[in-house]
């Protein structure tokens, strides 16, 4: 997991956890808007640091530990992981100045007095800041791994069921200008093939776009001819047992019929043209 998704976990994993106050704000039940994205920053780059900072020296602090000001008071395409620090006056800090992260390019997570914790709002939400001076911080090294990772894309052929509620994007999550395709939810165990690995992401060309890798599942690649000669056996979307399986048929309905089997997992055979799973002793 790169830097900016821990400093965007950190968050997460607080959602509804913590409560929002600038006297008790140096955790670890309550934060303010500076408080909370130094914990999160100082957790993700394995920073020691016990001066807490605030909107007014936040900034310096970034600059010193691998970010970079990338814009002030102007326009830019926003990023994951993008810092902003908003201030009625520049360098004043309290009520009259905020900081957030950007969790995409037009979503920002953050602590703060309206929630009274931790919420993740879209950035047209917080649209009135931006009659504040504003800058915009960015870890530099994400650059270069996101390049690295790039570099690194792994070129397969395997073979996976799908098993898991994740979203199909044109590119990998990390991507800030990614668009949404689909959901594996309409493909619950489907065999495909997964033909390029980068990072936790990995692309099926049947999918059509790219998908976390824990909606995958290990199974045993075949390519058999089988009849099926037993009846009394469901036919099941995933094999029988699996959590989120459903029956949708019987063996009994395909007796004497002959189907090419693309994979095993356990004692249940994949039907290809189907895309539905039967228990192998149905084809006995």
């Amino acid at each position: 997991m790169s830097k900016i998704d821990n400093i965007i976990k950190w968050f997460r994993d607080r959602k509804g956890k913590v409560t929002y106050s600038m006297i008790h704000r140096e955790g670890t039940s309550s934060y303010d808007c500076s408080s909370s994205v130094f914990f999160a920053v100082c957790n993700a780059l394995d920073i020691e640091d016990d001066d807490i900072r605030n909107t007014s020296n936040l900034g310096r602090f970034l600059v010193q530990n691998g970010f970079e000001k990338i814009t002030e008071n102007n326009e830019w395409t926003a990023k994951k992981g993008d810092i902003v620090i908003w201030a009625k006056r520049k360098g004043v800090p309290g009520a009259s100045a905020h900081t957030g992260v950007f969790t995409d390019n037009s979503h920002i997570i953050h602590c703060n007095f309206k929630a009274n914790g931790i919420s993740e709002n879209t950035e047209s939400y917080l649209s009135y800041l931006y009659n504040w001076n504003y800058e915009v911080y960015r870890l530099k090294e994400d650059e270069r791994e996101e390049k690295k990772q790039e570099e690194y894309m792994e070129q397969i052929q395997e073979r996976y069921m799908i098993n898991g509620n994740y979203s199909i994007d044109s590119l990998p999550w990390f991507c800030s200008d990614r668009k949404n395709v689909g959901n594996t939810k309409d493909y619950q165990g489907y065999v495909v093939t997964v033909s390029r690995k980068w990072g936790s992401y990995w692309y099926s060309q049947y999918l059509g776009g790219w998908i976390d890798y824990r909606a995958f599942e290990e199974v045993e690649t075949i390519s058999e001819e089988k009849t099926v000669n037993n009846g009394g056996y469901s036919v099941d979307t995933k094999p029988w047992g699996t959590a989120g399986f459903e029956t949708v048929g019987k063996s009994d309905n395909l007796l004497g019929k002959t189907f090419e089997v693309t994979a095993r997992k356990g004692a249940y055979l994949y039907i290809h043209s189907k895309a539905k799973w039967v228990d192998e002793k149905a084809f006995e």
